[in-house]
């Protein structure tokens, strides 16, 4: 017949090894809390700058008389042309990341490229013909020039690969904002490892510990039954002890 364990013995065991439970708990809190302080002192402000851009093939290309067979494609609004700018802005708005532009801003800025900071670009769900370009930079005015830098240098790698001009900026680049901080949650994670590393010491413990410490464990470990106790007299002993002395 298999043993059972009921919650009431969990706790007692965890009880009785509240040693390993507290040590165990005031060294990850400790090392929580020095994580903690260390990404407090170490914690540099960051600024986002972004600037929204439009795919549009035609941008460039003068309407012909309505009676031409080619007015369709160079309506910026055409079907055709629509799909057309999407499939470019899905496929190439990756390159805004890309070194290449990132030596064009970083040259015409005559900085160097690590300098930029982050740059993201994304393409909009709703309308997939529209780019966000967004800057993160230490520097808050430099997250603003490398932003509007990059339409320009976009357009200029477009070209050299698609031969098309496409790039059309829709929103200007935005001032600076501070990134807040996020909650640092270093401590509760450290509590919960805390709390799961000492419950597997405790048990661990518990398992490579044989001794009889209760009644209980002689029918555990034997399968004998417990016949009866003999109290200690604490009181009687003491008093044994004074007179010997």
């Amino acid at each position: 017949m298999e043993q059972s364990i009921n919650l009431r013995e969990y706790l007692d065991i965890l009880k009785r090894r509240r040693i390993i439970v507290i040590l165990v708990m005031i060294i990850c809190l400790g090392l929580g809390g020095y994580k903690t302080y260390v990404n407090y002192e170490s914690y540099v402000p960051t600024y986002r700058s972004s600037v929204t851009v439009r795919i549009n093939s035609t941008k460039n290309v003068k309407k012909k008389k309505k009676d031409d067979t080619t007015t369709n494609q160079l309506d910026p609004y055409s079907t055709y042309n629509i799909s057309l700018n999407q499939n470019i802005a899905s496929t190439y708005a990756s390159l805004a990341e890309s070194n290449n532009v990132r030596n064009l801003v970083a040259s015409s800025l005559k900085v160097s490229a690590a300098e930029l900071g982050t740059i993201k670009a994304t393409v909009r769900e709703d309308i997939a013909e529209f780019i966000d370009i967004t800057v993160i930079n230490k520097s808050p005015e430099m997250a603003q020039k490398v932003v509007k830098k990059i339409p320009s240098a976009f357009n200029e790698e477009l070209i050299r690969l698609m031969g098309i001009d496409c790039v059309q900026v829709v929103y200007e680049a935005s001032d600076p904002a501070l990134i807040e901080r996020g909650k640092d949650l270093t401590i509760l994670k450290a509590a919960g490892v805390g709390v799961v590393l000492s419950i597997f010491l405790v048990l661990l413990a518990e398992c490579l510990d044989t001794k009889i410490v209760t009644p209980d464990d002689i029918n555990k470990y034997w399968n004998y039954q417990l016949i009866g106790t003999i109290p200690l007299d604490r009181s009687n002993s003491k008093g044994k002890r004074r007179t010997k002395k």
